[in-house]
């Protein structure tokens, strides 16, 4: 009997024994094993699961989603261990310098959705602007701002790295023009006719501009003889109306301006007051809204331009859009309209635009600026 418990003894030692002198090679050839299970299993190449494996990506070697921007940068001088994850989701493109550029980005502190949005969004041209500039913040935001142009984001980077704006208003400000001084970089305007046409310190409309349907204003409506385009006579006046039905005056003071009125104005006022004083009140001329016919300068009931904290004004700030007509030059936004707070100044942009305007508390400069 005991000697039929030690032969099992022995047999089951020996068992043992055998397991783990068969075991050896296994062991010793396990990193072999594991890189052949692995090749087998995944899409990436032998050296890029090496280097995975190295960096304890191993959850990326059989991983259903193959990423070629990291199989193609594995290999080449812009690898850098740290960024394995950012390489997996960043969208590989078939385009010249992507490596580098895509490294360069990354070094800098862009995400790999930051830069997946720059390669959809961007010129190569701007991709290469951003990544030899300094770090960009919530360039993701700024590119889906619908009012981004590419054409400016060297304008862009400079203003908003000032880090006196927020990104939408930096944005904005630059599209309006204010990262060059006032009546510098200027276009002409092609809409002249158009009542949305901009007027301001960057946009002109020439010397020879007269609108095509000016029309006198009726004597009960004006203080003096005036003219305005025919949809800011009849709004004027239907809103004039509205106001006498609550017990509010409202008077055309100043209408239509020609280049040559407002010539011979602005330059008075110089003379008395210096240009640079002239010039936060009155618009050179070719760069005046009265020159559109569409901008009303308005009198109350005691004949004199309307003023803050008025009933006129009162009403008109609670009432003008709902017959398309905006106070363009408000306070607190003299910067960006480039004008002095104008309480008497109110320009017809039509009711849609007004009402969005009024809503919003924005400029019309901030309005078109982010059209």
């Amino acid at each position: 009997m005991k000697r039929r418990k030690r032969k099992k003894k022995n047999k089951y030692i020996i068992s043992i024994l055998l397991f783990i002198i068969l075991s050896i090679p296994l062991f010793i050839y396990k990193n072999q094993i594991i890189d052949y299970i692995s090749l087998l299993n995944s899409d990436y190449n032998k050296e890029t699961i090496k280097v995975l494996k190295e960096n304890n990506k191993f959850k990326y070697i059989n991983s259903k989603k193959y990423s070629k921007t990291l199989e193609k940068i594995v290999n080449t001088d812009y690898f850098d261990s740290k960024y394995i994850d950012s390489y997996t989701e960043i969208n590989y493109k078939e385009e010249d310098n992507f490596l580098e550029n895509i490294a360069s980005l990354l070094n800098i502190g862009y995400t790999s959705d930051d830069i997946n949005n720059i390669y959809s969004k961007l010129s190569n041209d701007n991709i290469t602007l951003l990544k030899n500039n300094k770090y960009v913040d919530k360039i993701s935001d700024i590119l889906e701002l619908s009012y981004f142009k590419d054409n400016l984001l060297n304008r862009y980077i400079n203003y908003y790295t000032s880090k006196e704006y927020n990104y939408t208003d930096a944005i904005t400000y630059v599209n309006i023009g204010l990262d060059n001084e006032y009546y510098t970089n200027t276009t002409n305007i092609d809409n002249k006719d158009d009542i949305t046409v901009l007027v301001n310190k960057y946009h002109n409309l020439g010397n020879d501009y007269i609108p095509s349907d000016l029309v006198d204003v009726n004597s009960s409506y004006r203080t003096k003889e005036n003219k305005l385009k025919k949809v800011a006579n009849d709004n004027f006046v239907t809103m004039a109306d509205d106001a006498k039905k609550e017990g509010i005056k409202l008077l055309v003071g100043s209408g239509y301006r020609s280049y040559k009125t407002q010539y011979d104005l602005y330059n008075y006022y110089v003379s008395v007051d210096g240009k640079k004083e002239a010039d936060t009140y009155s618009a050179r001329p070719g760069y005046s809204e009265h020159q559109t016919g569409l901008a009303i300068d308005i009198v109350g009931s005691n004949w004199s331009f309307i003023e803050a904290n008025t009933k006129e004004y009162n009403w008109l700030i609670d009432n003008s859009y709902k017959y398309g007509f905006i106070l363009r030059y408000p306070k607190g936004k003299e910067r960006i309209t480039g004008y002095i707070y104008e309480p008497w100044h109110y320009r017809y942009v039509g009711k849609d635009i007004a009402t969005y305007i009024h809503e919003n508390s924005l400029t019309y400069d901030e309005y078109m600026a982010r059209k």
